[in-house]
């Protein structure tokens, strides 16, 4: 599973190629949005795994549990979507994109943040659900759905907010 989503993510790394080449710069944040998206994923699914296996959710407060994984998400993506941003805008601050690139950054941390903390926490509740270990078997499922999200959010809002360098 790790290996085919290695390779789905190596192509929509390719199917941005363009977008990549007209803003190099874009290369250096790929890593910080893909690990900050698999730290907040494994977080939420660790949270799930533990809430299950000591009786603190179960199938009446799942939905409650859920929603504050969400919420959870969304306050890390916005405080490391600042950081990045600010990171981005003052490395790049010399080129006329550096207000579009920090956005970028911005949005695709946060929004990778949300969505990793809901796919990390809805893959395990699924896995228990079907009658699988939910420690065991979501974890490249999470990775691989996690890195392919967060790449085509990252590269499709650059191809939009940096269109007229491409």
């Amino acid at each position: 599973m790790a290996l085919a989503g290695g390779l789905l993510a190596g192509t929509v790394i390719e199917a941005y190629e363009d977008t990549l080449e007209a803003v190099v710069a874009l290369a250096f944040f790929v890593p910080v949005i893909m690990d900050m998206g698999g730290n907040v994923g494994t977080q939420a699914s660790t949270i799930f795994v533990r809430g299950l296996a000591v009786g603190h959710i179960d199938d009446r407060n799942a939905l409650k549990h859920f929603a504050r994984e969400g919420i959870v998400g969304l306050l890390i993506g916005l405080i490391i979507g600042v950081i990045g941003a600010g990171v981005a805008f003052v490395w790049q601050i010399d080129e006329p994109y550096a207000t579009e690139l920090a956005i970028v950054v911005f949005v695709a941390l946060v929004s990778v943040c949300i969505v990793a903390s809901v796919v990390g926490y809805v893959i395990p509740w699924l896995m228990h659900k079907l009658g699988f270990d939910p420690a065991a078997a979501s974890d490249p499922l999470i990775t691989t759905v996690k890195d392919v999200t967060a790449l085509v959010i990252y590269f499709g809002l650059a191809a939009v907010l940096l269109a007229e360098l491409l």
